[in-house]
């Protein structure tokens, strides 16, 4: 009891310090202040609170046992899931990760890019191999042949190649990624950082529209947008939409391969949502510029079975009420894991080029290499605000959250759970903004809440 007295007596002195400063609110809201709406949630808590606390003291621990998968591991210490039934052969090729052994794809493909990549961008050795052989992941698999590519010209000519030959290939940017999405044991294409290879752009009149190519840093990006608005005095600077943690260190192509986010633009500014145009290199080495009706009505006609295909799934999937709702939900919420069956749902069946485009995006490479992307951008306010508030425990912080969403026009909305806040408790500067996280209840969580406006006025509307 006394604890959650406490809690909420730290609570109250946390939001009030946060101020009683009206949220921006919809239309047709009444307005609420960060503490009206946060002690609504609180009401009813403590009886809860007090139960909740008392089954995490008294839970008894409980054993779990989970079988191992047999494992495989390569000459460089990379490991690989053999699963149930496939014991891996010597020598025997399939295409599974620890299964693509050498039986002369890889040579006769090694011989027919070499009339025009040079052996220098071509590593092999185990020691460059392996250093490739992760990213920002804990994952390894580490590739047969690195391949520097230079151009979209040269992604055309190889793509062919390896269909040809049977050799799956993997693109490779920044290598940011935490899934390992950058990674093979087979052929892996890495763009080229060299000069300007993969590093062109245009900023389009006002700053509302930028074409990039996957080489450039996101964070670049913002740059040279916010460097055109100096230049030319306008009056609203612009970025990308997409604002990962990693946004200083990750390129556009594994923004747009992974439908990239971040804690501040959701779904609504992901590029599925922002993106204008791409260009796509296919496997057969076709370039779709869906910016370009020559090139759409080109693809249009010589891919007419792949069009169509895309077409009936897309009906097929808009005819089932059920499915298409499961999917709108699905995608309401944060989702960069699988394709973008959105695409499916969101566009209509007589615009397959839209369908495409978006299925794309995120689709990790696996459809199709994109060697250029165009972004409608989004306004970069200068005035913005903040407050972290603490819960009792995550209901409650969820229930704030349902308020702040729909009642309110706050910009972001980033949820803390208790391994979260414990990470905190070391850092003595956020501790002396919110002393709440101090020993706070163990089942406690906490919200960071953002409000952004072109003025410090629209921070109170």
């Amino acid at each position: 009891m006394d604890a959650i007295t406490n809690l909420q007596a730290q609570h109250r002195q946390a939001v009030t310090t946060a101020g009683d400063e009206a949220l921006p609110c919809k239309p047709g809201q009444p307005s609420r202040s960060l503490k009206q709406v946060a002690d609504d949630i609180l009401s009813g808590q403590q009886i809860r609170g007090q139960a909740a606390l008392a089954a995490v003291k008294t839970a008894e621990p409980q054993t779990i046992s989970v079988p191992v998968p047999a494992v495989k591991v390569d000459l460089y210490g990379a490991i690989s899931v053999v699963p149930e039934g496939q014991q891996v052969q010597e020598g025997v090729y399939k295409n599974m990760d620890g299964h693509r052994y050498e039986d002369g794809r890889y040579a006769a493909f090694v011989q027919e890019i070499s009339s025009f990549i040079s052996t220098e961008r071509q590593y092999s050795d185990p020691v460059r191999t392996f250093a490739y052989g992760t990213d920002a992941s804990f994952y390894r698999l580490n590739p047969k042949l690195v391949v520097k590519i230079h151009n979209e010209d040269e992604v055309r000519t190889i793509l062919p190649i390896a269909k040809k030959h049977g050799v799956p290939v993997t693109f490779r940017a920044a290598g940011t990624s935490l899934s390992g999405q950058a990674l093979t044991d087979s052929v892996l294409l890495k763009l080229s950082h060299t000069g300007k290879n993969f590093s062109n752009y245009q900023v389009h009149g006002d700053g509302s529209q930028i074409t990039v190519q996957p080489g450039l840093i996101a964070g670049e990006v913002n740059r040279i947008l916010a460097a055109h608005q100096r230049k030319h005095k306008l009056p609203v600077q612009y970025k990308i939409g997409p604002d990962p943690s990693s946004i200083d260190s990750c390129m556009i192509g594994g923004v747009v391969a992974n439908n990239s986010s971040g804690m501040c633009c959701g779904v609504s500014q992901n590029t599925y949502h922002t993106l204008k145009d791409m260009r796509i290199v296919l496997v057969d080495g076709t370039v779709l510029d869906t910016a370009d009706p020559a090139s759409c009505a080109a693809f249009l006609n010589s891919h007419r079975g792949l069009v169509d295909g895309v077409v009936a799934l897309a009906a097929r999937v808009q005819a089932d009420k059920e499915l298409t709702a499961l999917i709108r939900r699905k995608f309401a919420i944060k989702c960069t894991t699988g394709y973008s069956l959105n695409a499916l749902v969101d566009f209509p069946v007589d615009s397959p080029i839209e369908i495409i485009k978006h299925l794309m995006i995120g689709s990790e490479g696996t459809l199709g290499f994109v060697s250029q992307a165009t972004y409608n951008t989004v306004p970069e306010w200068p005035h913005k605000a903040s407050a972290f508030i603490v819960f009792p425990d995550v209901r409650a912080a969820c229930r704030a959250s349902a308020v702040l969403r729909n009642e309110t026009a706050v910009d972001a909305v980033e949820l803390f759970d208790r391994a979260s806040l414990r990470e905190c408790e070391a850092d003595d500067a956020m501790t002396s903004l919110v002393p709440d996280i101090k020993g706070a209840d163990p089942m406690a969580a906490g919200l960071l809440i953002e409000c952004r406006g072109a003025d410090a006025a629209a921070l109170q509307m």
